[in-house]
């Protein structure tokens, strides 16, 4: 789902506030960045003196003088350099903590239609993967690149002090190198940006076949799952081989340049001035000390900036994410959400893409303390009206109406609390069954839990796990059996009471001896409750107030079991197709 969400701003802007919050880390690791890179180019100055003035004039205590200073210089950066990285990787680790703290708060609440559209795969990266690639521009390596052009800059200054003349002539190639480091950093920027692509489809791929790993082995489809892996994998070592072969290959050229030509050229150059005394032979190891250490800014620069590239390639990423529209929820204000009177689908289309309509022109009501079934052909629009009361989705015309109010207009939130929803693909998560039952809810306690796992007949599983309430659920319930998970649903749809009560196939991996039970169960426990029912056995709607019939997404027929077997064909067909190894049923089918 491509969100419009809020206007995108320019991504330096919205960094801003996360540095501003550890401003105090931020200063203090600039801070020894900048008082590093200044004592950084003392240390040939000393070595120069020493032979320019110490040892031609034999000043022994002047010599250790300088060497202590040597000593202390070379302790002072490397203290500062480590404090450096202490303090600005505390301040990357805080600032990558809030960002994924908030991309998967705000995953959370995004509408049900994005998670439609983007496999959960893809969407650990994004929150996982992406945010640690971010972590560059919060580290050590977004501010070395300040130190490093500050370096720079100081070695260029300090180089036409001691000689403008040979300075102007080995700027040249440091100018070439520098221009070429622009245009392949930019060149790569592309490769990094399709690797990120890569890595997330490669962790979606993985983690979506690994969940389904049982009907992968069951249909033996592991090669071919793998060759899809391998194929992903191959395109992404592809593309990081490409852009490790430019940017590796174009340093061996520079460093050739650089400590070979560059060195030869400053001999040729010096080494005649110095023998008819125009130029001291400390000049000369200044600036084979310089030429050789200016090539190192510039390779750490031009890292730096693909490093900090990858990062802005996953923090435009994560920003596109959080620009997305959140779930719109109505009115927060409003504390209460009831059914007083009753529910409506005034003229409702729906389509999930573009000219497929899956509902078209729904319109019905039901009032407080009915029973309504809804019945049809898969793929006629049941769940998708389940959906919609639920507002996972909203109709592009038409409205649903609660007592007379838009449900738009409602607290979502509030009216979410009224319904109790029961799935035919139940959802458990890893923990026990207490926490299963009332999803997190502290509200619920475990007397509550236990009175609804009683009522839909659970109490028999509760009895035979070692601890009880407390026994754990391994991921997506495989320690326990699909009528037990039913059964978990069931007891999670009213263990808070709802108004309203939505079974979307809930009994379709129930036995009929299971269902029995139950059915006898819900009779008593949905008197005075609202209840919508899509069915599956027709035991699940025989006794409803109110039957409606889809077909195509629309409402063809309407009334209750007998007056629609005498009433619609289409009824009494689809009793006979999808309900006669049920049961028999009077009137309708021998």
């Amino acid at each position: 789902m491509k969100g419009k969400g809020k206007r995108s701003e320019p991504i330096l802007k919205r960094l801003i506030p996360y540095i501003w919050e550890e401003k105090w880390l931020f200063i203090g690791g600039f801070s020894m960045m900048l008082v590093t890179s200044f004592l950084r180019l003392f240390d040939p100055l000393i070595i120069a003196h020493i032979l320019d003035v110490i040892v031609p004039n034999h000043n022994l205590d002047q010599l250790y003088l300088y060497a202590v200073l040597f000593i202390g210089l070379v302790l002072t950066v490397g203290v500062l350099s480590y404090s450096q990285v202490i303090v600005l990787s505390k301040m990357g680790i805080k600032i990558v903590t809030k960002l994924k703290y908030e991309t998967f708060k705000h995953l959370l609440q995004l509408p049900v239609s994005y998670f439609d559209k983007n496999p959960v795969g893809e969407l650990i990266a994004r929150v996982e993967s992406d945010c640690e690639n971010v972590r560059q521009l919060f580290s050590n390596i977004s501010v070395n690149i300040f130190g490093n052009i500050i370096f720079f800059f100081g070695i260029l200054v300090v180089m036409f002090i001691r000689s403008w003349n040979v300075s102007l002539i080995i700027l040249a190639p440091i100018i070439m190198i520098a221009v070429s480091v622009l245009f392949t950093t930019r060149y790569l920027r592309k490769f990094y940006r399709r690797e990120r692509e890569l890595n997330e489809e490669i962790t979606g791929i993985v983690t979506e076949y690994v969940q389904g790993i049982s009907i992968v082995q069951l249909f033996g489809q592991e090669n071919k799952i793998m060759d899809q892996l391998v194929s992903k994998g191959r395109e992404k070592r592809n593309i990081d081989a490409k852009a490790n072969f430019i940017e590796y290959g174009l340093w061996g050229v520079y460093d050739f340049v650089m400590l070979t030509l560059v060195q030869i050229l400053l001999i040729y150059l010096i080494v005649p001035k110095i023998l008819l005394g125009a130029i001291t032979i400390g000049t000369l190891v200044i600036f084979i000390q310089y030429t050789h250490r200016i090539f190192y800014p510039l390779i750490s620069i031009s890292e730096n900036i693909n490093q900090i590239q990858r990062g802005f390639v996953s923090l435009n990423r994560i920003f596109a994410l959080l620009l997305l529209a959140k779930e719109p929820l109505g009115d927060p204000e409003e504390k209460e959400v009831s059914i007083n009177d009753k529910i409506e689908f005034r003229d409702v289309w729906f389509k999930y893409k573009e000219d497929e309509w899956v509902l078209k022109g729904v319109n019905f009501s039901v009032k407080k303390g009915e029973k309504v079934a809804l019945v049809g052909a898969s793929g006629s629009g049941k769940t998708t009206t389940v959906s919609l009361l639920c507002d996972f989705y909203r109709p592009q015309k038409g409205g649903i109406y609660v007592d007379g109010v838009e449900l738009t207009k409602l607290n979502i939130k509030e009216w979410r609390k009224q319904i109790g929803l029961v799935l035919q693909d139940i959802y458990l998560f890893p923990g026990d069954i207490l926490e299963n039952v009332r999803v997190y809810n502290d509200e619920v306690g475990e007397f509550e839990v236990n009175k609804a796992l009683e009522q839909v007949t659970a109490d028999s599983l509760v009895n035979k796990m070692a601890d009880g309430v407390y026994s754990e659920i391994k991921e997506r319930g495989q320690n326990i059996s699909v009528g037990e998970k039913q059964l978990i649903s069931f007891a999670r749809a009213i263990v808070a009471s709802p108004e309203l009560v939505i079974l979307d196939e809930a009994t379709a991996s129930i036995d009929i001896r299971t269902e029995a039970k139950i059915q006898a169960a819900m009779e008593k426990l949905l008197e005075g409750k609202t209840a919508i029912i899509v069915a599956h056995r027709l035991s699940s709607i025989i006794n409803s107030d109110k039957i409606l019939l889809f077909d195509n997404g629309e409402i063809i027929a309407e009334g209750v079991h007998k007056e629609l077997l005498s009433s619609s064909p289409e009824y009494n067909r689809l009793v006979k197709l999808q309900f006669l190894h049920d049961q028999n049923v009077d009137g309708g089918v021998e």
